[in-house]
């Protein structure tokens, strides 16, 4: 075991292409006042071979969490920064983020297979903006195989293309998510397929900001996705978001297109809603095969015609 001191951090900018780095043992970060805008971690390079299989970083979320996440309260670095990076990522295990685990920025051909990410454990409910993979002006990227304990967005894709989430287990967030869509925030090309979403408040969710000018979602694809214990919403599409919570007023800014889900199944906890939309500019949704048990009646506003579910 090795402890990384406080306010200090792993540089991986500078590594060689094609280098290879082996991550063995576990490895703890006390707890510093570094803030959101610092990483515990930083990783570039082209044609990276990374390998956690046999690693554990643990970033002492606990010693952090105070119900406010990114949003104040105690100073939290996010965890880990894959900054132009192609390659790959295998088996690592990542344990206690103070905020936002992966960070994955302007990364092209690039592989994320069989990552755990636990953030559960003392003061687990107070682990506020605890993100899987954040994923921003990237192409190419595949994360498959990851299991994810968390308290916030499983996967939240804000900008990029050709973005592949497969076989992945999702457990106790907000679900798998597109956005959210920012002003100039353009995401075209996401496959999400064989996962599992569980203890979550959302399962499926697309999220926009009603201003979100020159911002666009188009070509997103949901499929056999299996859900249980799902809190508010098996699927929701909103143009209406903000980061203190939905307006009721939804915005045209970035219009969301072409969404395909199929087989979407599984169950609500009382009180949830199974389809959710509002739109003020949306099309070319298609749903196939959608079955969502247990929750209130579905409502979809402003996208017509409306797709099953509704």
């Amino acid at each position: 075991p090795f402890t990384v001191p406080a306010n200090k951090k792993i540089d991986l900018t500078k590594l060689k292409t094609g280098t290879t780095v082996k991550i063995i043992g576990t490895i703890t970060f006390a707890k510093g006042t570094l803030d959101k805008s610092n990483y515990l971690v930083t990783i570039s390079g082209t044609n990276l071979k990374i390998d956690g299989t046999k690693g554990t970083l643990n970033g002492s979320g606990p010693k952090y969490w105070d119900g406010k996440g990114s949003n104040g309260g105690v100073k939290k670095p996010k965890f880990i920064k894959l900054s132009k990076v192609s390659g790959t990522l295998t088996g690592l295990t990542i344990v206690g983020s103070p905020v936002h685990t992966f960070s994955v920025n302007g990364c092209q051909g690039l592989t994320i297979s069989n990552v755990t990410i636990d953030n559960r454990g003392t003061n687990y409910a107070l682990g506020h903006n605890t993100d899987g993979f954040d994923v921003s002006d990237s192409k190419g990227v595949t994360i498959v195989g990851a299991k994810v304990y968390n308290n916030d967005d499983c996967l939240a894709v804000n900008s990029g293309s050709n973005i592949a989430f497969t076989d992945n287990y999702c457990n106790g967030g907000h679900g798998i998510s597109i956005g959210s869509i920012k002003a100039g925030s353009v995401v075209d090309g996401v496959s999400i397929a064989r996962c599992t979403v569980t203890n979550s408040d959302n399962a499926v969710r697309i999220k926009a900001y009603a201003d979100a000018t020159g911002g666009k979602v188009n070509n997103v694809t949901y499929s056999d996705i299996t859900i249980s214990s799902i809190r508010k919403y098996g699927i929701i599409i909103q143009q209406d978001y903000t980061n203190d919570g939905a307006t009721g007023k939804p915005g045209g800014a970035a219009p969301i297109t072409n969404v395909n889900l199929s087989n979407v199944h599984g169950s609500m906890t009382k009180g949830g809603e199974s389809v959710y939309i509002l739109c003020a500019k949306c099309s070319s949704f298609n749903f196939q095969k959608i079955a969502i048990t247990g929750g209130k009646a579905s409502k979809c506003v402003g996208i017509s015609p409306k797709p099953t579910g509704c």
